[in-house]
């Protein structure tokens, strides 16, 4: 079994920026081997949700936008942001009901990813929502989305074509792939899936 305990010793750290979502900070660390070294850290003041909508008929929601930073259009689960402080499981409906305008009569959370753990604390939570009632959506006015529906295969195929290349769209997709295989998601799910 390896040594899973910390190897690493903060000797010092100094914040180069902060803003409402992240801080850029500077440590100087020693390994257990005796090496000192710098480690930059980006450490989030949020984290990002996803959210897999499945309708009666097996289908679900993407949402396309193009995101600045990547410099490129995206399609992507429903997505959002919320204040560490929060539950995620509220984030994610809120996040839900805005883009798409449909809320969940049935939630659960598929997986907890460690977006970049070699230089991130960001962590977003995955969820799948069902037992859907459609309402109107509401995005921000900043948002420029696109919303289309597609059947859940159509998605886990557009993961595998890098049509949908969003890492924690792709995970929650295939996670929920796999564990309908499996038989390990509630049966009402499981029906909407087949």
């Amino acid at each position: 079994m390896p040594n899973q305990s910390n190897p690493w010793e903060t000797l010092s750290s100094q914040r180069f920026y902060e803003s409402r979502y992240v801080d850029v900070d500077q440590d100087e660390v020693r390994h257990r081997s005796g090496r000192v070294h710098p480690y930059t850290a980006l450490r989030f003041r949020i984290y990002g949700i996803a959210v897999l909508p499945i309708f009666d008929d097996g289908s679900t929601y993407l949402i396309g936008q193009y995101r600045y930073v990547s410099q490129r259009y995206t399609w992507e689960l429903p997505r959002g942001s919320g204040p560490k402080a929060t539950e995620p499981l509220e984030t994610a409906q809120r996040e839900l009901q805005e883009e798409t305008g449909a809320r969940g009569g049935q939630w659960l959370e598929v997986l907890r990813l460690m977006v970049s753990p070699g230089i991130t604390d960001e962590m977003a939570p995955c969820f799948v929502a069902w037992d859907l009632e459609q309402g109107a959506a509401h995005p921000d006015p900043q948002e420029d989305l696109s919303v289309r529906r597609v059947s859940f295969h159509e998605a886990v195929a557009e993961c595998l074509n890098d049509t949908i290349c969003d890492a924690p769209s792709v995970a929650t997709i295939l996670a929920v792939q796999t564990r309908a295989l499996q038989g390990s998601l509630p049966e009402d799910l499981l029906r909407r899936l087949r």
